[in-house]
């Protein structure tokens, strides 16, 4: 099955990667790492979860939800945006590749469903998996913190989340920071496309 879809955006709004600046703060989207661990649940490869849980996280894999109804109330807020396919390290690494700059987010501001974190509880090392492993399909973008406001409008406007998780600075590549504020070696970034 093929599938196309087709929309509009106004002249010169379209939200590319490009355009995040330094300053920016990166905000996300609904819950990270479902995606990915509803993948690993399907293939029950996540031992020691709940049924509820497990049931909880290969619905999120198989039928993600789209943040459309977010998407057009960042045009003229956000500077640069992607969405949460190849994994937040990755995608967010889109952005700062693109605008040739760098970001540093906080794992524990990472949005996490409650499944997600009691899977994290029964395997810490899973966090690599929930940054890196994608297919949740939120908006990761970077924005001013000036329009805060306007965004906890919007969350309230579509029952969406949003959460601030890190900051974009010069230089280059993505840091994730662990909690004591070191940074977390990661084995990968997320899906690299062939």
């Amino acid at each position: 099955m093929t599938l196309t879809a087709f929309g509009e955006v106004p002249v010169g709004k379209a939200l590319l990667r490009r355009n995040a600046k330094a300053g920016d703060s990166v905000f996300v989207t609904g819950q990270i790492g479902d995606g990915a661990l509803g993948l690993r649940a399907a293939r029950g490869q996540l031992p020691g979860i709940s049924t509820a849980d497990s049931a909880w996280l290969v619905d999120r894999y198989q039928r993600p939800r789209a943040r459309v109804s977010v998407g057009p109330g960042l045009l003229g807020y956000a500077h640069a945006s992607a969405d949460v396919s190849d994994g937040l390290v990755a995608d967010l690494g889109h952005i700062t590749e693109a605008s040739g700059l760098s970001a540093r987010i906080q794992v524990d501001s990472v949005p996490l469903s409650d499944a997600a974190k009691r899977v994290l509880q029964v395997d810490p090392s899973l966090v690599q998996t929930v940054l890196t492993g994608g297919d949740d399909y939120e908006l990761v973008f970077a924005a001013p913190s000036s329009v805060r406001q306007h965004l906890d409008a919007l969350s309230r406007s579509t029952g969406v989340a949003i959460t601030e998780i890190g900051r974009v600075d010069d230089g280059k590549g993505v840091t994730v920071m662990d909690p004591t504020g070191k940074p977390m070696l990661l084995s990968r970034g997320g899906y690299a496309h062939g």
